[in-house]
């Protein structure tokens, strides 16, 4: 009776945690990707610059960012290596945690020399196994990055997605792309965004501006 009872119990647990990711996704996915840019959480304005979760892509700078997604954000310098998609040197600020519980990273927009004055007072790196480095900001330009603009943003959802998912937001993909890895890319040119999806990693949705491209 008892093997019984507890076998009932693992079971109604079971399913309640498929309603829950089954509503998650739902609500994902159907969050009105409509015709109206005043009614749409994702578009482009007669200027070329994205709107995505309330950021407007080289307007809103990280501290209104910040206000937006009603989070703090972790922001360091980053080297990549040359063989790396994003070789070269980044300033980031990561949201580990938004409303949602998806993760956030923002590229702060900047130019080569003021990467370099950054680095310049940062701490020493710490390097990755990837052989990517980090470094961590000065007070100073903990306050200059406050100030500075979004480029570009990356969004880690805190549910699991599929294409379908995706493309039921944002419309059907313009172009895809099977990765070394065995993950599919999904392009979707009106809003430069980049779907990045693979069974053993989490999905990436990137975006940055149609008009800077």
């Amino acid at each position: 009776m008892n093997t019984s009872r507890a076998a009932d119990k693992v079971g109604i647990k079971l399913l309640l945690l498929t309603v829950l990711v089954t509503v998650a996704v739902f609500a994902w996915t159907s969050s009105q990707y409509k015709t109206d840019n005043t009614h749409r959480d994702t578009w482009v304005d007669s200027t070329g610059n994205l709107h995505v979760l309330g950021i407007t892509l080289q307007e809103t700078t990280l501290r209104q960012a910040e206000s937006l997604l009603q989070s703090r954000s972790d922001t360091a310098l980053y080297i990549y290596p040359r063989e790396h998609p994003s070789a070269g040197m980044t300033l980031e600020a990561f949201f580990p945690a938004i409303a949602d519980h998806s993760k956030v990273i923002l590229l702060l927009d900047t130019d080569t020399d003021l990467l370099h004055d950054i680095e310049t007072r940062a701490t020493r790196p710490h390097l990755y196994p990837n052989k990517v480095a980090r470094m961590n900001l000065s007070p100073q330009d903990h306050k200059l990055a406050q100030q500075l603009t979004v480029r570009e943003l990356t969004l880690i959802p805190s549910v699991s997605l599929n294409r379908k998912n995706i493309e039921a937001r944002f419309g059907k993909a313009n172009r895809e792309e099977t990765l070394p890895d065995g993950g599919l890319k999904l392009l979707f040119a009106d809003l430069q965004l980049e779907a990045v999806l693979a069974e053993d990693k989490v999905t990436r949705l990137h975006f940055s501006n149609p008009a800077k491209h």
